[in-house]
């Protein structure tokens, strides 16, 4: 089957729905649309739910779908986002959790506020080629984006202390470049010099 195209109600072959956005920007901007990076190369893609419940004699069982829930002002299934519920309908979802602030998944509505801190290589290897990546950075960059979306960001300053008090969900990340002492390789949109923490002795890769 050709992914760019869908056989039409009209029993014509059609251009499928979002692929015709030319990069990740412009398929975000629609939101029934997402980039779907599982293709290679990646490609904008109609999202799951108005995908499969298009029509308004899907309601029940867009509902009935736990990524999915029927929206009544635009007339569309949609997927389910948690923090944009009330508190209603937050609490009457079992798949989200009302934190007394705001409605968060259920997967992380009752952990602690939470700091994470990712290390990233930051050695000369990062600079090849990765699959279809032309290089290192793009490749993990792109997946560690998706990862992060699915993340209830506080949205705080990395500076903020982290609060006592009831759980709220919420997650801070950060993210640390580390090489070999003078062995750091500069991300690909900085002007020749390395953003890498210089570590001591053999702690960073050092393009070992």
């Amino acid at each position: 089957a050709d992914i760019y195209c869908v056989w039409s109600q009209q029993l014509t072959c059609e251009p499928a729905p979002c692929v015709n956005y030319p990069d990740e920007k412009c398929c975000d901007h629609d939101d029934s649309c997402h980039w779907d990076v599982t293709q290679s190369p990646a490609i904008c893609k109609q999202k799951y739910c108005p995908s499969t419940y298009p029509t308004t004699q899907h309601v029940d069982p867009c509902n009935a779908d736990g990524q999915c829930m029927w929206n009544s002002t635009t007339n569309e299934c949609v997927d389910k986002v948690c923090n944009k519920m009330t508190e209603c309908a937050c609490k009457e979802d079992p798949d989200c959790f009302w934190n007394g602030v705001k409605c968060a998944d259920k997967k992380y509505g009752e952990c602690p506020v939470m700091d994470i801190i990712l290390l990233l290589d930051g050695s000369g290897s990062m600079s090849g080629k990765f699959g279809r990546h032309p290089h290192g950075f793009f490749a993990l960059i792109e997946i560690l984006r998706d990862w992060v979306k699915t993340l209830p960001l506080t949205g705080e300053p990395a500076a903020a202390p982290i609060l006592g008090g009831p759980a709220t969900g919420g997650v801070r990340l950060g993210f640390v470049q580390f090489s070999g002492k003078n062995r750091g390789y500069p991300w690909p949109w900085s002007s020749g010099k390395s953003n890498a923490i210089e570590t001591s002795g053999n702690t960073g890769t050092g393009g070992h």
